[in-house]
């Protein structure tokens, strides 16, 4: 039993051993190439580098401007959002539809491009709109 035993840990020794011995005498061309430039990547960015800088202290006008763009943003966008949602139920309507008619998809397919490319617009020109009541802070 105990030869038994001694000469299984002596095969499993063996085989991974001679595995190891193996592996380091591998040629290179099998790991995986190095970066094409070989720079390290850039370091990740810190704990804050998603929050705003501070918010300055509002005058009343300037709140109710804010208040005032983000309902009209939040009104233009939500027409949108509707429109995508119909356009989206339309475009695999479309898709599923037997014979398939690629003409028709692609049509939904760029009208759905054009309303998500719509909202994206929307949103940068009110970050614009909202950068201008806010005049950068003077360095003192």
């Amino acid at each position: 039993m105990v030869m038994r035993l001694f000469a299984a840990l002596l095969g499993t020794g063996l085989l991974l051993g001679g595995s190891t011995v193996q592996a380091e005498g591998c040629p290179e061309t099998l790991l995986p190439p190095p970066p094409p430039d070989c720079r390290p990547h850039p370091p990740l960015p810190g704990p804050e580098h998603h929050r705003m800088r501070a918010m300055p202290q509002l005058t009343g006008e300037q709140q109710t401007q804010l208040e005032q763009l983000l309902k009209k943003e939040r009104d233009h966008a939500a027409g949108i959002l509707q429109k995508m949602e119909e356009n989206r139920h339309a475009l695999r309507q479309a898709a599923d539809r037997e014979p398939f008619d690629e003409a028709a998809v692609t049509a939904l397919a760029k009208l759905q491009s054009e309303l998500q490319t719509e909202l994206l617009l929307s949103h940068l020109r009110t970050q614009a709109r909202i950068r201008s009541l806010f005049p950068p802070p003077r360095n003192q």
